[in-house]
């Protein structure tokens, strides 16, 4: 499926809009005004259904994606197919921004968890603005250095830690980014099945390890999410301590 294929929706939006996300969200917050009306000058805001790909690894780079709302999954296919989640990008995360930089075509796809709405920023009008304007260039290097930690510390995860403890690491990782309800409680909008790709183990072994939670009452399930209730508990199990 090519990405003009995606399901989305194009919204217009006036070319002037001061109370842009992008003032306080993003590789663009330190921006000037007058660098963030550039950007804007061209850029498309889109409306993507769930499941449907935002990118497709092998298309060539076509621009960068600014999450407006919702979650994406940037992920990689494994043997026999299988999925493999690096990331989930949030409002304020930018996607297609190393294949931009490395000039490449996109070596992973990006599909939406939910209904998402991204403001699409082609490419030529990037390197254009980044010819003019080098403070662009080191918020993004900062970007790229923040989800490279990230892949780091999920490799390690998976060498040294236990797939209890690595589940325990992700629903905290998780959780600490979304925004909290009302009631002030952690709640984790994920599918076993991403979970699971997150991690890398099977929906089975994660559906166990997530049972055991429940029965200890770490977890709970609220509305069809999951939702911590014992906070210390799950940081002693993703520190390494099982017992």
């Amino acid at each position: 499926m090519d990405l003009i294929k995606n399901i989305y929706t194009p919204i217009d939006i006036p070319s002037g809009c001061t109370n842009c996300w992008l003032n306080n969200s993003s590789a663009f917050r330190s921006c000037s005004p007058e660098i963030r009306q550039k950007i804007l000058l061209n850029r498309k805001v889109i409306k993507y259904s769930k499941k449907s790909y935002l990118i497709k690894s092998g298309n060539p780079v076509s621009g960068v994606f600014c999450i407006q709302k919702g979650t994406v999954k940037i992920l990689k296919q494994g043997n026999k197919g299988k999925e493999f989640i690096l990331w989930i990008a949030r409002q304020g995360d930018m996607v297609g921004l190393n294949s931009f930089l490395n000039d490449e075509a996109y070596t992973f796809s990006a599909t939406a968890i939910d209904e998402v709405s991204v403001c699409f920023i082609p490419a030529v009008d990037l390197k254009a603005l980044l010819n003019k304007e080098p403070v662009v260039f080191v918020q993004f290097m900062r970007k790229l250095c923040d989800k490279l930690n990230f892949v780091e510390q999920r490799i390690t995860s998976i060498s040294r830690k236990s797939i209890k403890a690595q589940c325990a690491e992700i629903l905290l990782s998780l959780s600490t980014q979304n925004n909290m309800d009302n009631d002030k409680k952690l709640y984790i909008n994920y599918s076993i099945g991403d979970l699971a790709s997150l991690i890398g183990t099977t929906k089975n072994y994660l559906y166990k390890v997530l049972v055991e939670f429940t029965d200890k009452d770490i977890l709970s399930i609220r509305n069809r999410r999951l939702l911590i209730t014992n906070l210390n508990a799950l940081t002693l199990i993703a520190a390494g301590n099982d017992r």
